[in-house]
Protein backbone atom coordinates (compact mmCIF):
# COMPACT_ATOMS: atom_id res chain seq x y z
CA UNK A 1 0.00 0.00 0.00
CA UNK A 2 1.19 3.50 -0.82
CA UNK A 3 0.16 6.31 1.54
CA UNK A 4 0.65 10.04 0.96
CA UNK A 5 0.79 12.37 3.97
CA UNK A 6 0.33 16.14 3.86
CA UNK A 7 0.13 18.86 6.49
CA UNK A 8 0.38 22.56 7.30
CA UNK A 9 -1.48 23.84 4.27
CA UNK A 10 -2.34 27.07 6.09
CA UNK A 11 -4.81 28.34 3.52
CA UNK A 12 -2.26 28.24 0.70
CA UNK A 13 -4.50 27.00 -2.10
CA UNK A 14 -1.98 27.14 -4.99
CA UNK A 15 0.45 25.02 -2.97
CA UNK A 16 -2.25 22.52 -2.02
CA UNK A 17 -3.52 22.24 -5.59
CA UNK A 18 0.01 21.64 -6.89
CA UNK A 19 0.60 18.93 -4.29
CA UNK A 20 -2.75 17.26 -5.00
CA UNK A 21 -1.86 17.17 -8.71
CA UNK A 22 1.49 15.55 -7.92
CA UNK A 23 -0.18 13.06 -5.57
CA UNK A 24 -2.75 12.20 -8.25
CA UNK A 25 0.16 11.31 -10.55
CA UNK A 26 1.72 9.09 -7.89
CA UNK A 27 -1.65 7.34 -7.33
CA UNK A 28 -1.41 6.45 -3.64
CA UNK A 29 -4.00 4.20 -2.06
CA UNK A 30 -4.67 6.66 0.74
CA UNK A 31 -4.11 10.31 1.66
CA UNK A 32 -3.66 11.34 5.30
CA UNK A 33 -3.81 14.91 6.61
CA UNK A 34 -1.69 15.85 9.64
CA UNK A 35 -3.27 19.15 10.58
CA UNK A 36 -3.35 22.92 10.05
CA UNK A 37 -5.53 23.45 7.02
CA UNK A 38 -6.00 27.09 8.01
CA UNK A 39 -4.04 30.02 9.45
CA UNK A 40 -1.57 32.39 7.75
CA UNK A 41 -2.97 31.98 4.23
CA UNK A 42 -5.81 33.55 2.24
CA UNK A 43 -7.88 30.52 1.11
CA UNK A 44 -8.99 28.66 4.27
CA UNK A 45 -12.41 27.54 2.99
CA UNK A 46 -11.14 26.31 -0.36
CA UNK A 47 -8.28 24.42 1.31
CA UNK A 48 -10.54 22.74 3.85
CA UNK A 49 -12.97 21.76 1.11
CA UNK A 50 -10.25 19.98 -0.89
CA UNK A 51 -9.17 18.12 2.23
CA UNK A 52 -12.73 17.28 3.23
CA UNK A 53 -13.31 15.64 -0.14
CA UNK A 54 -10.00 13.84 -0.55
CA UNK A 55 -8.41 12.63 2.69
CA UNK A 56 -8.91 9.19 4.18
CA UNK A 57 -7.83 10.07 7.71
CA UNK A 58 -6.32 12.93 9.63
CA UNK A 59 -5.62 14.81 12.81
CA UNK A 60 -6.29 18.23 14.27
CA UNK A 61 -3.69 21.00 14.05
CA UNK A 62 -3.40 23.88 16.49
CA UNK A 63 -4.67 26.45 13.96
CA UNK A 64 -7.55 24.13 13.07
CA UNK A 65 -8.36 23.75 16.76
CA UNK A 66 -8.56 27.52 17.07
CA UNK A 67 -10.80 27.85 14.04
CA UNK A 68 -13.05 25.07 15.36
CA UNK A 69 -13.17 26.71 18.81
CA UNK A 70 -11.60 23.66 20.44
CA UNK A 71 -8.81 25.75 21.98
CA UNK A 72 -8.69 29.27 23.38
CA UNK A 73 -6.59 31.48 21.06
CA UNK A 74 -6.61 34.55 23.32
CA UNK A 75 -2.98 33.93 24.30
CA UNK A 76 -1.80 33.68 20.67
CA UNK A 77 0.05 36.70 19.35
CA UNK A 78 -2.11 39.27 17.59
CA UNK A 79 -1.37 38.44 13.94
CA UNK A 80 -1.95 34.70 14.41
CA UNK A 81 -5.12 35.23 16.42
CA UNK A 82 -6.48 37.65 13.83
CA UNK A 83 -5.98 35.23 10.92
CA UNK A 84 -7.39 32.25 12.82
CA UNK A 85 -10.52 34.23 13.67
CA UNK A 86 -10.72 35.58 10.11
CA UNK A 87 -10.33 32.03 8.75
CA UNK A 88 -13.14 30.78 10.98
CA UNK A 89 -15.46 33.36 9.45
CA UNK A 90 -14.67 32.10 5.94
CA UNK A 91 -15.68 28.48 6.63
CA UNK A 92 -19.14 27.04 6.07
CA UNK A 93 -20.73 24.68 8.59
CA UNK A 94 -19.60 21.50 6.83
CA UNK A 95 -16.02 22.74 6.74
CA UNK A 96 -16.11 23.71 10.43
CA UNK A 97 -17.50 20.27 11.24
CA UNK A 98 -14.73 18.57 9.26
CA UNK A 99 -12.11 20.36 11.37
CA UNK A 100 -14.03 19.90 14.61
CA UNK A 101 -14.39 16.16 14.06
CA UNK A 102 -10.64 15.60 13.68
CA UNK A 103 -8.95 13.87 16.64
CA UNK A 104 -5.54 14.54 18.15
CA UNK A 105 -4.22 11.06 17.27
CA UNK A 106 -4.90 8.83 14.28
CA UNK A 107 -3.87 5.16 14.19
CA UNK A 108 -4.54 3.59 10.82
CA UNK A 109 -5.49 -0.05 10.22
CA UNK A 110 -2.09 -1.08 8.84
CA UNK A 111 -0.77 -1.33 12.39
CA UNK A 112 2.35 0.53 11.26
CA UNK A 113 1.38 4.18 11.58
CA UNK A 114 0.56 6.67 14.29
CA UNK A 115 -0.25 10.23 13.17
CA UNK A 116 -0.22 13.39 15.28
CA UNK A 117 0.16 17.09 14.47
CA UNK A 118 2.73 17.72 17.20
CA UNK A 119 4.23 15.28 19.68
CA UNK A 120 1.93 12.34 20.47
CA UNK A 121 3.22 12.43 24.03
CA UNK A 122 0.56 15.02 24.95
CA UNK A 123 -1.00 15.73 21.56
CA UNK A 124 -3.43 18.37 22.78
CA UNK A 125 -0.41 20.55 23.68
CA UNK A 126 1.00 20.52 20.13
CA UNK A 127 4.63 20.26 21.28
CA UNK A 128 7.21 20.40 18.48
CA UNK A 129 9.41 17.48 17.46
CA UNK A 130 12.40 19.07 15.79
CA UNK A 131 15.49 17.77 17.62
CA UNK A 132 16.85 14.64 19.26
CA UNK A 133 16.08 16.14 22.67
CA UNK A 134 12.40 16.65 21.89
CA UNK A 135 12.10 13.23 20.25
CA UNK A 136 13.68 11.45 23.22
CA UNK A 137 10.76 12.57 25.41
CA UNK A 138 8.70 10.02 23.47
CA UNK A 139 10.28 7.27 25.55
CA UNK A 140 7.62 8.21 28.14
CA UNK A 141 4.96 6.83 25.76
CA UNK A 142 7.06 4.27 23.85
CA UNK A 143 4.58 1.38 24.38
CA UNK A 144 1.95 3.35 22.46
CA UNK A 145 4.13 4.20 19.46
CA UNK A 146 3.80 2.36 16.14
CA UNK A 147 6.57 1.43 13.72
CA UNK A 148 6.50 4.99 12.38
CA UNK A 149 5.08 8.07 14.05
CA UNK A 150 4.28 10.72 11.45
CA UNK A 151 4.12 14.29 12.75
CA UNK A 152 4.02 17.82 11.35
CA UNK A 153 3.86 21.28 13.00
CA UNK A 154 7.53 22.32 12.64
CA UNK A 155 7.27 22.85 8.84
CA UNK A 156 10.56 20.96 8.42
CA UNK A 157 11.50 17.55 7.02
CA UNK A 158 13.21 15.34 9.62
CA UNK A 159 13.58 11.65 10.37
CA UNK A 160 14.54 10.33 13.83
CA UNK A 161 15.03 6.80 15.10
CA UNK A 162 14.74 5.79 18.75
CA UNK A 163 17.76 3.61 19.48
CA UNK A 164 17.05 2.43 23.02
CA UNK A 165 18.22 3.57 26.45
CA UNK A 166 16.55 6.96 26.05
CA UNK A 167 18.59 7.88 22.97
CA UNK A 168 17.81 8.72 19.35
CA UNK A 169 19.57 9.57 16.10
CA UNK A 170 18.61 11.98 13.31
CA UNK A 171 19.03 10.58 9.80
CA UNK A 172 20.42 12.32 6.73
CA UNK A 173 17.67 13.08 4.19
CA UNK A 174 19.94 14.01 1.28
CA UNK A 175 18.81 11.02 -0.78
CA UNK A 176 15.14 11.93 -0.36
CA UNK A 177 14.38 8.41 0.86
CA UNK A 178 14.57 6.46 4.10
CA UNK A 179 14.44 2.64 4.11
CA UNK A 180 12.97 1.43 7.36
CA UNK A 181 15.17 -1.50 8.27
CA UNK A 182 15.82 -0.73 11.94
CA UNK A 183 14.20 -2.54 14.89
CA UNK A 184 13.19 0.55 16.87
CA UNK A 185 10.27 2.97 16.46
CA UNK A 186 10.97 6.02 14.33
CA UNK A 187 9.56 9.52 13.82
CA UNK A 188 9.04 11.16 10.44
CA UNK A 189 8.40 14.93 10.34
CA UNK A 190 6.59 15.52 7.07
CA UNK A 191 7.30 19.17 6.24
CA UNK A 192 4.70 21.69 5.07
CA UNK A 193 2.58 22.09 1.97
CA UNK A 194 1.74 25.75 2.44
CA UNK A 195 4.48 27.32 4.52
CA UNK A 196 7.84 25.50 4.49
CA UNK A 197 10.41 26.93 6.90
CA UNK A 198 13.61 25.13 5.95
CA UNK A 199 14.80 27.63 3.37
CA UNK A 200 13.13 25.85 0.43
CA UNK A 201 9.95 27.65 -0.61
CA UNK A 202 8.57 24.66 -2.54
CA UNK A 203 5.66 22.72 -1.04
CA UNK A 204 6.57 19.51 0.76
CA UNK A 205 4.93 16.17 1.53
CA UNK A 206 5.90 12.53 2.06
CA UNK A 207 4.83 9.11 0.85
CA UNK A 208 5.14 5.80 2.70
CA UNK A 209 5.24 2.44 0.93
CA UNK A 210 4.07 -0.19 3.44
CA UNK A 211 5.39 -3.10 1.36
CA UNK A 212 8.85 -1.73 0.57
CA UNK A 213 8.92 -0.06 4.02
CA UNK A 214 10.34 3.16 2.61
CA UNK A 215 9.53 6.84 3.06
CA UNK A 216 10.06 9.35 0.25
CA UNK A 217 10.29 13.12 0.70
CA UNK A 218 8.78 15.21 -2.10
CA UNK A 219 9.04 18.87 -3.17
CA UNK A 220 6.64 20.61 -5.55
CA UNK A 221 6.91 23.98 -7.28
CA UNK A 222 3.84 26.22 -7.06
CA UNK A 223 2.85 29.82 -7.79
CA UNK A 224 4.20 31.48 -4.64
CA UNK A 225 3.54 34.98 -5.99
CA UNK A 226 -0.17 34.22 -6.35
CA UNK A 227 -0.43 33.45 -2.63
CA UNK A 228 1.74 36.42 -1.67
CA UNK A 229 -0.37 38.80 -3.74
CA UNK A 230 -3.63 37.47 -2.32
CA UNK A 231 -2.41 37.87 1.28
CA UNK A 232 -1.52 41.48 0.50
CA UNK A 233 -4.80 42.09 -1.34
CA UNK A 234 -6.82 40.90 1.66
CA UNK A 235 -4.60 42.94 3.99
CA UNK A 236 -3.68 39.92 6.08
CA UNK A 237 -0.43 40.34 8.05
CA UNK A 238 2.30 41.19 5.53
CA UNK A 239 4.90 39.03 7.27
CA UNK A 240 2.88 35.93 6.36
CA UNK A 241 3.39 36.81 2.69
CA UNK A 242 7.03 37.83 2.93
CA UNK A 243 8.17 34.61 4.58
CA UNK A 244 6.77 32.49 1.74
CA UNK A 245 9.23 34.09 -0.66
CA UNK A 246 12.19 32.80 1.37
CA UNK A 247 10.79 29.57 2.75
CA UNK A 248 11.19 30.70 6.37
Amino acid sequence: MLIALISDIHGNLPALEAVIRRIAGIKPDRLYFLGDAVGYGPWPAESVEILRRNVHGGVLGNHDAGAARKVDVSSYYDAIRYVIEWSRDQLNEEQKKFLGDLKYIYNDDTGLILCSHGSPRMPERFDYLYSKETVERLYEVEPFLRRITFVAHSHFFNYFVLTGNGRSVELDLASGRIDIDFPYPSVCVIGSVGQPRDGDKRAGFVTFDTEKMSVHFHRVEYDVEKTVNQIRKLKLPRSFADRLLEGH
